[in-house]
Protein backbone atom coordinates (compact mmCIF):
# COMPACT_ATOMS: atom_id res chain seq x y z
CA UNK A 1 0.00 0.00 0.00
CA UNK A 2 1.58 3.10 -1.17
CA UNK A 3 2.04 6.28 0.96
CA UNK A 4 -0.99 8.97 0.94
CA UNK A 5 0.20 12.15 -1.04
CA UNK A 6 1.25 14.89 1.57
CA UNK A 7 4.01 16.30 3.79
CA UNK A 8 4.54 14.42 7.10
CA UNK A 9 6.78 16.00 9.74
CA UNK A 10 7.94 13.26 11.83
CA UNK A 11 10.18 13.71 15.16
CA UNK A 12 11.64 11.36 18.28
CA UNK A 13 7.70 11.07 19.14
CA UNK A 14 7.03 9.10 16.02
CA UNK A 15 9.23 6.14 16.11
CA UNK A 16 12.88 5.10 16.74
CA UNK A 17 16.31 6.06 15.30
CA UNK A 18 18.90 3.34 16.42
CA UNK A 19 22.42 3.69 16.28
CA UNK A 20 24.23 -0.24 15.98
CA UNK A 21 27.94 -0.50 16.88
CA UNK A 22 29.96 -3.41 16.89
CA UNK A 23 33.20 -4.56 18.97
CA UNK A 24 36.03 -6.08 17.55
CA UNK A 25 39.57 -6.44 18.64
CA UNK A 26 41.98 -9.11 20.74
CA UNK A 27 40.36 -8.28 24.07
CA UNK A 28 36.50 -7.90 22.46
CA UNK A 29 35.18 -10.67 24.82
CA UNK A 30 35.38 -7.75 27.32
CA UNK A 31 33.46 -5.59 25.63
CA UNK A 32 29.71 -5.75 23.95
CA UNK A 33 28.11 -4.62 20.70
CA UNK A 34 25.78 -1.60 21.50
CA UNK A 35 22.29 -0.21 21.05
CA UNK A 36 21.93 3.70 20.80
CA UNK A 37 18.84 5.13 20.90
CA UNK A 38 19.02 8.91 18.81
CA UNK A 39 16.44 10.69 21.17
CA UNK A 40 16.04 14.33 19.28
CA UNK A 41 15.72 14.22 15.58
CA UNK A 42 13.40 15.82 13.00
CA UNK A 43 12.18 14.72 8.93
CA UNK A 44 10.30 15.93 6.41
CA UNK A 45 9.01 13.73 3.90
CA UNK A 46 7.01 15.07 1.18
CA UNK A 47 4.90 12.65 -0.99
CA UNK A 48 3.66 14.30 -4.37
CA UNK A 49 0.42 13.45 -6.30
CA UNK A 50 2.83 11.38 -8.50
CA UNK A 51 3.87 9.22 -5.91
CA UNK A 52 6.51 8.51 -3.67
CA UNK A 53 9.55 8.58 -6.00
CA UNK A 54 9.08 11.88 -7.02
CA UNK A 55 8.88 12.77 -3.42
CA UNK A 56 11.60 13.55 -0.80
CA UNK A 57 13.72 13.03 2.31
CA UNK A 58 14.94 15.14 4.88
CA UNK A 59 16.30 13.70 8.07
CA UNK A 60 17.93 15.95 11.08
CA UNK A 61 19.73 14.05 14.02
CA UNK A 62 21.49 15.89 17.08
CA UNK A 63 24.41 14.58 17.90
CA UNK A 64 24.18 15.10 21.65
CA UNK A 65 20.70 13.00 21.76
CA UNK A 66 22.49 9.76 21.73
CA UNK A 67 21.76 7.63 24.67
CA UNK A 68 22.77 3.89 25.50
CA UNK A 69 19.56 1.59 25.53
CA UNK A 70 21.80 -1.86 26.47
CA UNK A 71 24.65 -3.86 25.55
CA UNK A 72 23.95 -6.53 22.30
CA UNK A 73 24.90 -9.80 22.23
CA UNK A 74 24.36 -11.58 18.22
CA UNK A 75 21.86 -9.06 17.80
CA UNK A 76 19.46 -9.70 21.07
CA UNK A 77 18.84 -6.99 23.70
CA UNK A 78 20.67 -7.75 27.04
CA UNK A 79 18.94 -5.07 29.24
CA UNK A 80 20.98 -6.14 32.46
CA UNK A 81 24.90 -6.12 31.23
CA UNK A 82 26.05 -2.65 31.49
CA UNK A 83 25.82 -0.69 34.75
CA UNK A 84 25.04 2.94 35.17
CA UNK A 85 28.29 3.81 35.25
CA UNK A 86 29.27 1.73 32.19
CA UNK A 87 26.53 4.10 30.16
CA UNK A 88 27.27 7.15 31.07
CA UNK A 89 31.18 6.57 30.56
CA UNK A 90 30.11 5.45 26.53
CA UNK A 91 28.05 8.50 26.50
CA UNK A 92 30.52 10.71 27.82
CA UNK A 93 33.47 8.83 25.37
CA UNK A 94 31.52 8.89 21.89
CA UNK A 95 30.68 13.06 22.23
CA UNK A 96 34.13 13.50 23.36
CA UNK A 97 35.88 11.44 21.29
CA UNK A 98 33.92 9.94 18.43
CA UNK A 99 31.23 12.56 17.41
CA UNK A 100 32.27 16.28 18.85
CA UNK A 101 28.97 17.45 18.92
CA UNK A 102 29.48 21.06 19.83
CA UNK A 103 31.67 21.64 17.04
CA UNK A 104 29.50 19.25 14.93
CA UNK A 105 25.93 19.82 16.16
CA UNK A 106 23.59 18.06 13.46
CA UNK A 107 23.53 14.74 11.56
CA UNK A 108 21.82 15.41 8.20
CA UNK A 109 20.50 13.68 5.28
CA UNK A 110 18.93 14.92 1.81
CA UNK A 111 17.15 12.79 -0.76
CA UNK A 112 18.33 13.13 -4.33
CA UNK A 113 16.59 9.92 -5.96
CA UNK A 114 13.53 7.83 -4.74
CA UNK A 115 13.58 4.63 -6.47
CA UNK A 116 10.68 1.91 -6.04
CA UNK A 117 11.82 -1.57 -5.85
CA UNK A 118 8.90 -4.04 -6.02
CA UNK A 119 11.71 -6.94 -6.15
CA UNK A 120 12.45 -6.46 -2.05
CA UNK A 121 9.22 -7.33 -0.47
CA UNK A 122 7.00 -9.67 -1.55
CA UNK A 123 4.17 -9.85 1.44
CA UNK A 124 1.15 -7.75 1.44
CA UNK A 125 0.98 -4.59 2.06
CA UNK A 126 4.96 -3.58 1.71
CA UNK A 127 6.62 -1.37 -0.73
CA UNK A 128 10.24 -1.42 -1.49
CA UNK A 129 12.03 1.65 -2.20
CA UNK A 130 15.79 2.37 -2.76
CA UNK A 131 16.77 5.93 -1.02
CA UNK A 132 19.65 7.63 -2.64
CA UNK A 133 20.96 10.75 -1.20
CA UNK A 134 23.58 12.67 0.67
CA UNK A 135 24.61 12.50 4.44
CA UNK A 136 26.48 15.18 6.62
CA UNK A 137 27.72 13.94 9.35
CA UNK A 138 31.13 15.71 11.38
CA UNK A 139 31.85 17.89 8.97
CA UNK A 140 31.84 15.64 5.61
CA UNK A 141 29.20 15.14 3.59
CA UNK A 142 28.95 11.77 0.98
CA UNK A 143 26.62 10.05 -1.20
CA UNK A 144 24.30 6.95 0.47
CA UNK A 145 21.73 4.69 -0.73
CA UNK A 146 19.81 2.48 1.51
CA UNK A 147 16.74 0.40 1.44
CA UNK A 148 13.22 1.61 2.62
CA UNK A 149 10.02 -0.63 3.53
CA UNK A 150 6.75 0.70 3.86
CA UNK A 151 4.11 -1.02 5.39
CA UNK A 152 0.43 -0.37 5.20
CA UNK A 153 0.89 2.96 3.92
CA UNK A 154 2.59 4.40 6.71
CA UNK A 155 4.77 2.28 8.48
CA UNK A 156 8.26 3.31 6.74
CA UNK A 157 11.66 1.19 7.84
CA UNK A 158 15.25 0.82 6.86
CA UNK A 159 18.74 0.81 7.58
CA UNK A 160 21.99 2.58 6.58
CA UNK A 161 25.38 1.36 6.99
CA UNK A 162 27.64 3.62 7.01
CA UNK A 163 31.98 3.73 7.68
CA UNK A 164 33.05 6.11 10.19
CA UNK A 165 36.44 6.74 8.76
CA UNK A 166 34.23 7.93 5.72
CA UNK A 167 33.36 10.98 7.95
CA UNK A 168 36.64 11.85 9.55
CA UNK A 169 35.70 9.69 12.99
CA UNK A 170 37.97 7.59 14.23
CA UNK A 171 36.58 4.56 15.41
CA UNK A 172 37.04 4.69 19.41
CA UNK A 173 39.40 2.20 20.96
CA UNK A 174 40.81 1.81 24.10
CA UNK A 175 43.41 -0.75 26.06
CA UNK A 176 46.21 0.14 23.15
CA UNK A 177 43.60 -0.64 19.92
CA UNK A 178 43.23 -4.35 21.60
CA UNK A 179 39.91 -3.22 22.63
CA UNK A 180 37.34 -1.20 19.94
CA UNK A 181 34.25 -0.29 17.86
CA UNK A 182 34.31 -1.61 14.41
CA UNK A 183 34.53 1.23 11.47
CA UNK A 184 31.31 -0.08 10.22
CA UNK A 185 28.30 1.00 11.84
CA UNK A 186 24.20 0.97 11.20
CA UNK A 187 21.67 3.02 11.19
CA UNK A 188 17.88 1.61 11.79
CA UNK A 189 14.86 3.60 11.61
CA UNK A 190 11.22 2.25 12.46
CA UNK A 191 8.83 5.58 11.86
CA UNK A 192 5.03 5.97 11.53
CA UNK A 193 4.53 8.62 9.02
CA UNK A 194 2.10 11.38 10.41
CA UNK A 195 0.25 14.10 7.79
CA UNK A 196 0.59 17.59 9.09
Amino acid sequence: MSLKAGTYSLNENSGNVYVYTFKEGLLSKLAHDLLIDVTKFKANVNVPEEGFTSGNIDLELQANSLKVVCALKEGERQPDTLKEKDIADIERDTAKKVLHPDKYPTVNFCSKEILEKPELYYKFEEDGYCVKGELSLHGVTNPVEFNVKITNGKNLTGMITLLQKDYGIKPFKAMLGTLKIKNEINIGFDLSLNQT
